[in-house]
């Protein structure tokens, strides 16, 4: 029981510091550039519009409020509890993922994308890594399983994975490449067909629609961004995100009405010598 207070203080405290990192990133604190001013300056035919973005506060609430509760069952309940098992099973793996956003954040508000797009491909392996381990979505796990740490880590790995290509796109901004218009239509087309099939393969064979919620919301908000840019040029951009938004409903509805009947998925074994 030792090892599962260690992680999950170091959880907490970890996500505090992230957290802060964040909020001063709001203003210019951090970094040369605020959040809004970076967004902005590097803007791509699929960055989201700024409300949505209002996500983070919803997944940041998520977050503490499984963290703050693992935290407290790691010192009241015994190893056999069902939050102090999926401590194990995470690891470090949680730890390594704030800290990697600490980094990000710092890199971010100081205009290395590249640097900042490295460390957000570690926050989304991180998160890859939890996911396999705990088989998100797992509902037979019951319902402290599923609404205090599955339905978190979800929401987060789902705007974690958006994040991902939205700074792969800044970054080629960033170099230049997006200065053509064409190009930077057929990027913008890759990546958001590559978003709307990460949404449906994630939601029809792993059974997660809080993932797949994330992703219909991210592809409204590049929607919604686009209509607002009023840019003829990007406008098939509309059609093809209402097609994916259509496409990944069409997924979620399906696995919510066989929902009942998914099977329960046994954590996946790890190595005894390894410690995360």
């Amino acid at each position: 029981m030792r090892y599962v207070k260690q992680l999950a203080i170091l959880n907490l405290v970890t996500f505090i510091f992230a957290f802060v990192l964040s909020m001063l990133g709001q203003t210019a604190v951090v970094g040369v550039y605020t959040m809004a001013e970076m967004s902005a300056k590097y803007e791509s035919g699929i960055t989201p519009a700024n409300f949505a973005f209002s996500i983070w506060p919803l997944i940041y609430l998520a977050l503490a409020a499984m963290l703050i509760y693992h935290l407290v069952q790691a010192f009241k309940q015994n190893e056999t509890y069902i939050t102090n098992k999926e401590i194990v099973v995470i690891g470090l793996m949680f730890a390594i993922n704030q800290l990697a956003i600490s980094a990000w954040i710092y890199t971010w508000l100081n205009d290395l994308p590249g640097v900042s797009c490295l460390l957000l491909l570690v926050q989304w392996y991180t998160l890859y890594c939890i996911d396999r381990r705990l088989q998100l979505l797992n509902p037979k796990k019951g319902k402290t399983s599923l609404f205090i740490t599955q339905l978190p880590l979800s929401l987060y790995f789902g705007w974690i994975t958006v994040a991902t290509l939205t700074n792969f796109a800044a970054w080629l901004v960033s170099l230049g490449w997006l200065t053509n218009i064409q190009i930077n239509l057929y990027v913008s087309y890759t990546l958001l067909m590559v978003t709307i099939g990460i949404g449906a393969v994630v939601v029809y064979f792993k059974h997660n629609i809080f993932y797949g919620l994330v992703i219909i919301w991210a592809i409204y908000g590049v929607i919604m961004k686009q209509l607002e840019m009023g840019n003829e040029a990007f406008q098939s951009l509309v059609y093809l995100g209402s097609f994916g938004i259509i496409i990944v409903l069409l997924v979620l509805i399906k696995t919510t009405v066989a929902y009942s009947s998914v099977e329960e998925k046994p954590y996946r074994k790890r190595k005894k010598a390894i410690p995360y």
